[in-house]
């Protein structure tokens, strides 16, 4: 799949006008990625990288190394970092076809074990969400905020069951990263064809996926809460599955742009 989003010039980002460590620089560069000021499938030089940032190399590679594996960098041998890909519609379904198996034994699992102060994890981040979120229902400061949301909500969720090799699963898919920068490069794709990405984006956004999104880990957690495990997971899958129905259009056009 190959959508033109920028060209290979990456352009100018705020500078950072001090010593950083490398996590702040790895936030940096991965706002880079996902918001496509480094576009797919491009090349990243580390020297003009660490001049436009104002940072030594050692950093930005440091950063480089944390970004390939969040899977949004790939290093080649002799040629240095690249950009990833976009998820293709394929891998795209089958991300969310490994989360409802593995999230609805996490549901599962974690009304079997939680105890007050889970509960009141799974309660506070609810609220945060609500908060962050606001009244808006579209956008990229609401997707951020809602993607943002949903890592922490679920990542509680997996350590919660219990299975440690199960909560690093789920972590290293890395799957609202890559959501992320999808939903991100149907704001900037550069195409003939953009107007029917944008109709369908727009009606994405229409549909009130943020609050359903918060209201749908409200059940969830309600359940988990009291204990229980049935209808915890049955939510759990139904809430995975709504939300690959709605997204997949939007998916689904944007691998045709190229």
């Amino acid at each position: 799949m190959h959508v033109e989003l920028h060209s290979e010039a990456h352009p100018a980002p705020t500078r950072i006008s001090r010593s950083v460590l490398s996590d702040e620089t790895y936030s940096v560069i991965r706002d880079m990625v996902l918001e496509h000021r480094i576009a797919p499938g491009n090349r990243v030089n580390i020297d003009s990288l660490s001049a436009d940032l104002g940072v030594s190399p050692t950093p930005v590679r440091e950063a480089l190394a944390r970004l390939e594996s969040d899977g949004l960098v790939v290093k080649v041998p002799l040629r240095g970092y690249s950009t990833t890909p976009l998820l293709s519609v394929r891998e795209f379904v089958e991300l969310t076809q490994f989360r409802v198996l593995i999230e609805q034994w996490t549901a599962s699992q974690a009304s079997r074990s939680v105890d007050p102060n889970v509960a009141r994890s799974l309660r506070a981040e609810i609220e945060i969400g609500r908060q962050t979120t606001g009244s808006r229902e579209g956008g990229s400061e609401a997707f951020r905020a809602l993607t943002d949301h949903d890592a922490r909500f679920h990542a509680l969720i997996a350590t919660t069951a219990g299975n440690e090799l199960i909560a690093q699963s789920f972590e290293r898919t890395h799957f609202h990263l890559h959501f992320l920068r999808l939903y991100l490069a149907s704001h900037s794709a550069d195409h003939p064809d953009h107007a029917k990405l944008r109709e369908v984006l727009e009606e994405y956004d229409r549909s009130g996926q943020v609050s359903r999104t918060i209201d749908n880990h409200s059940a969830i957690a309600d359940a988990i809460i009291a204990g229980d495990a049935d209808e915890a997971s049955t939510l759990m899958r139904d809430h995975i599955e709504l939300s690959r129905v709605r997204f997949l259009p939007v998916v689904e056009l944007l691998s045709t742009l190229g």
